[in-house]
């Protein structure tokens, strides 16, 4: 599959589950398309390091420690 990134510049989304799995995913490819992403989940370590491979990709990340 193609994409153009960067077609979600300029938006802010938020991802619930962030921290692993689908949720992480997501998080990881709405960041590749230029959305600015507010990552929630329970578990700060990881939040932490999704944060991380999404700002090492260009992207900006913002994570917040919730339980929803």
């Amino acid at each position: 599959m193609t994409t153009t990134l960067g077609w979600l510049g300029g938006s802010t989304v938020v991802v619930t589950g962030a921290s692993r799995g689908i949720g992480r995913q997501i998080a990881i490819r709405l960041g590749a398309l230029g959305a600015d992403v507010a990552l929630w989940a329970r578990d700060g370590n990881a939040l932490q390091r999704v944060a991380a491979e999404i700002a090492a990709a260009g992207g900006r990340a913002y994570p917040y420690l919730v339980d929803v």
